[in-house]
Parts: C-alpha cells; structure tokens; sequence
C-alpha cells in the first residue's frame, strides 16, 4: 500500500516544473493495497476490517467480550476479562491435560495423574492389597514407632532350640513353669518321679545276698580267675585267651583239626579249603556240538568264584548253549555271527552258570581270591574259556577250526587241510589257496605253534619255487624254501616252521608259495598245525 505525490520535491509554484509546489497540495492521491482495499468499506461501530476469503475488504463485528477485553489498559486486566487466569497461581477448572513425566523426573515439571499412579504403582511393587497403604503398614506393625527393638526384646525373651542359652535361675524357673514341666524332668532325680514303684533293696545295694529268690551257685561261682589248676580261664586285655594246655580241647566249633578224623559238612570242607588257598583248575570247557558246549568235573570238581569254592556238578556248568543264555551279563540273549567270546562260570541263585562275555579277562588281587583269572574288574566271573562262533552264531569245532579252548586243563591238538592241486603263476611269496587255511584261538600265555606245509611240485619252466607258511598273511615264518626247480620233474618239498609270540585270541595259518617262472603246480598240497588249547 501507499500514499504518494506526483512529484517529489517541494519548491515555490512558478519553479522547477518536476518538484511540488503549493497550488499541488488539491491534486489527487493514489491509495492502494490494504488501504485501498479497505477503501470503500462503510464505517461502522464496533466492527474492524479484515480480508474475506475472495480476497475482498469486509468488517466483522466485535463480541461484548472482546470489546470488554479491549477496554482494558494491561495484559492481566484483558486475561481477566476474559475469564482467563494469570501465569502466577493459575486456578484450572475442567480436566486440564498435560504431559506425563517419567519415572525419576526431579524438575519443575507438572505432575499428572498419570504421572503420580505410576509412581504409586512403583512404591507399592508386588504388595499384597492388604499391606500397599502406609496405615496398613502401620496397623501391621501395631502402630509400634519402635518396633525393631519391640521384636528384639521379645526374641530375647523366647527359649531356643537351636543353640544354648544363658538363663538365670529365675528364667529357667519360669520356663519349667510355662511348659508345665515336672521336676524330676529338671533334675533327673528318682526321688522327684512321682508315682514311682517301690524297689527290692537289691535295686539300691546291688549286694547277692540282698536277691529275693537267688538260684544255688555251683561250686565254679567261688573260683577264682586264673590259669592254674582248680581256676577259671579269665580272658586278657585283647578278649583273647591267655596262653593253656589246650591238649585236651575237642569238638570245637568252626575249627579245623589236623590232629584227629572230623565228620565235616560239604560246606565246611569247601570253606576250609578256601580258607587254606588251595589251588583250584579243575574242569575243562568242551566242544559238544554246534548249539552246546560242556564243563564237566575233569582233574576234581572244584572251581572258586569271588572268592569262594564252589562244586562242578556231574552235568556241569549250566547255560553253555547258543541262544538263551547269559551274554555280558544279560539273560536270554544269542550268540553273535563272528564273534570271539571269553565264556565266564558265576553263581547264579548257588549254581554254576556261564556267561559269554566280549570283556577280557585280568588277574584278581582281591583278598580271598588273589590270583584267580576273572572277568576283568569283575570277581563275580571265573574264566573257563574262549569261543570263536561262526558267520551262523554257533560253536565250531573241526579239522580246519578250533573255535573252542579252555583255560584250565588244556590239551594239545592237531588241525590238518584236506590236500589239493592248487596252479600259480605268482610271484613267491602270496597265498596259494584260501582252501588251506587253518583258524586256531591261542591264550597269551602260551601263544606258541608248530605248523608243516607239504607239497609235490610241476612247473613247466626250470624256476625258483617258493614254499612256505603264513601267519594272518603273507609274511613266510622262518623255515620257508625257494629251491630251484628243472622244466617238467616233480618235486616234494616242505616247510616245517614254528611260530612264538602270538597275541590272545584267533590266528589262521596258511601255505604260501609262488614261481619266478612259468606255471608251477602245488599237488596234494596240505597243512597241518599243532597247538595247545
């Protein structure tokens, strides 16, 4: 908006045409913007202009409000008159809003509802209805401001059961009252027990002749202790007799005598040898057929299990079958395909039973049964032997397997291949045939075997050939032979060997051989070992 003149210099009338001169002050002025918008607008009382929202000029009316507020000379004298309140004690009505302070605030901030129940909710946490008002606290506590020490005085004045306690005689007396107690329970006095009996004057004097009915002592009653004749045998400080002529004793119980016959039960004379360390090794683990095997009495019938000495019976140990029997332990299992077993005797309700276990066995060191080769860490089990079963889970015992050794009692044996004819064009030494070999079980302590392989000899080419034994391959022992051999003759050759040192359990031994020429042929080839088991 703006008022302005034509021109804008002030000079005399006559002068300078481009200046304003006083015959100029009656020309027109321009009046534009807000003003010239609000031009041509009426005047009215108590009304003031302002912009439509067409963009025109046009007046609006004051309220009686308003024009009460506008009467007044200062802002707090205007608020009043409004109703309104002043920034120094405002006194709201209604429901007034404002935001609510987080917990912990410490500032100037006004305090909400909201505000001031969260911070009851945090005061009160997790108590009880009955104890979240300080009045319930205090009706808790009997209104007691010295309650602490109300309660440790009272405590002090309570008997304890867990420690002792230093009472005056007055305390004590008025404890013994409130537990209505009568005095004997204080002093332990028979003469505070009240209804007491009446005692025979023994009771008191202790004196023999003081007993009512006494029996007649014998004449032994009036001797004296001592170990001379006419005296009775007094015991010394340990509770063992002293030293007698013990010549004429008899027919001791749970005594032993060297010095004449006694008539002693089964159990005792087992007792006594256990007792004397006998050495037991009787009985031997036999091959009986593909589902049984046997351990009858062989060398006496004896066999000591943890510790104790037990009879082999005629038929011998029992549960030495294939299936349904004892394995590492558990009852009513079968035998595995392919599997080396030791076969351990326990005492199963008193009777000698077996066992089939893939646990090897150990020396014992316990008191009673040193020495006893057991199941190891297990003084329960004996061992009685080995078992190899076959790819069918059963024994085998044959010509070309000893799948059965005892450990007490063993025996030698021989095994033997059928003989063949058997062609090869290998380098010596490699296995001429799986035909001819032999499987065996040895103990460790005594691994050793002699073993002979034998055969007639035709090549085809004058040639080296070899001859000679394996053990678990094809490593020849000691013994083997590669004589030199003419184009078509025959020859019968051997190699008698031995082998030491076999570790515990299956082995198979087999003929070895081979040419560095031609075809040489093995003719009624066979093998055959000797061992012990």
């Amino acid at each position: 908006m703006s008022i302005r003149h034509k021109k804008t210099v002030f000079a005399e009338d006559g002068t300078d045409p481009n200046t304003v001169h006083p015959s100029d002050w009656n020309d027109e002025h321009l009046i534009d913007g807000l003003l010239g918008l609000f031009a041509a607008l009426a005047v009215r009382p108590n009304a003031f202009p302002y912009v439509a929202a067409d963009g025109s000029g046009a007046l609006a009316s004051l309220s009686a409000p308003a024009l009460a507020m506008l009467s007044k000379a200062t802002a707090a004298a205007m608020l009043e008159a409004i109703g309104g309140v002043g920034p120094a004690s405002p006194a709201f009505s209604g429901a007034p809003t404002a935001p609510t302070a987080a917990l912990g605030t410490n500032t100037d901030q006004i305090a909400t509802m909201a505000a001031l129940q969260a911070m009851r909710a945090d005061l009160v946490s997790s108590a009880p209805s009955t104890l979240d008002t300080l009045n319930e606290l205090a009706n808790a506590l009997g209104a007691d401001p010295n309650f602490a020490a109300t309660v440790t005085t009272a405590l002090g004045n309570r008997l304890r059961v867990d420690a002792a306690q230093a009472f005056t005689a007055a305390q004590k007396a008025q404890a013994v009252a409130n537990l209505a107690l009568a005095a004997v329970a204080v002093s332990g006095a028979y003469t505070d027990l009240t209804g007491k009996p009446a005692l025979a004057p023994v009771a008191t004097s202790g004196a023999y002749s003081d007993l009512s009915a006494r029996p007649s002592l014998g004449t032994a009653a009036a001797l004296n202790a001592g170990t001379g004749a006419s005296q009775v045998v007094q015991l010394d400080a340990n509770g063992r007799l002293p030293a007698v002529d013990g010549s004429q004793l008899i027919n001791i119980g749970g005594s032993l005598s060297y010095a004449a016959a006694q008539a002693l039960t089964d159990a005792q004379r087992l007792q006594a040898l256990a007792n004397l360390g006998a050495p037991v090794a009787s009985g031997r683990l036999l091959y009986s057929s593909a589902t049984a095997l046997s351990y009858p009495p062989f060398k006496g019938d004896l066999l000591k299990v943890g510790g104790q000495l037990y009879r082999i019976p005629v038929t011998g140990v029992a549960g030495l079958g294939n299936t349904g029997v004892y394995v590492n332990g558990v009852a009513g299992q079968n035998l595995a395909a392919g599997t080396i077993y030791y076969v351990y005797a326990f005492a199963s309700g008193g009777v000698l039973t077996g066992d089939f276990c893939t646990t090897s066995h150990a020396t014992s060191t316990t008191a009673g049964n040193v020495g006893t080769e057991i199941k190891s860490g297990d003084d329960t089990r004996s061992l009685i032997g080995m078992v190899y079963t076959s790819a069918s889970g059963q024994f085998q015992q044959s010509a070309l397997v000893r799948g059965v050794t005892t450990w007490f009692n063993r025996r030698s044996y021989a095994l033997t291949t059928a003989s063949g004819n058997y062609a090869t064009s290998t380098a010596y030494f490699s296995e001429v045939s799986t035909s001819l070999r032999l499987y065996f079980l040895v103990w460790g302590d005594e691994p050793d075997v002699t073993i002979s392989a034998a055969s007639d000899l035709t090549y085809n080419a004058q040639c080296n050939a070899g001859i000679g034994v394996g053990i678990d391959g094809t490593t020849p022992l000691p013994g083997y032979g590669v004589p030199l051999l003419n184009n078509g003759n025959h020859s019968w050759v051997s190699a008698p060997t031995a082998s030491t040192g076999l570790s515990e359990g299956l082995h198979y031994a087999t003929v070895l051989g081979g040419t560095n020429a031609g075809t040489l042929t093995y003719n009624n080839a066979a093998l055959t070992l000797r061992a012990t088991g």
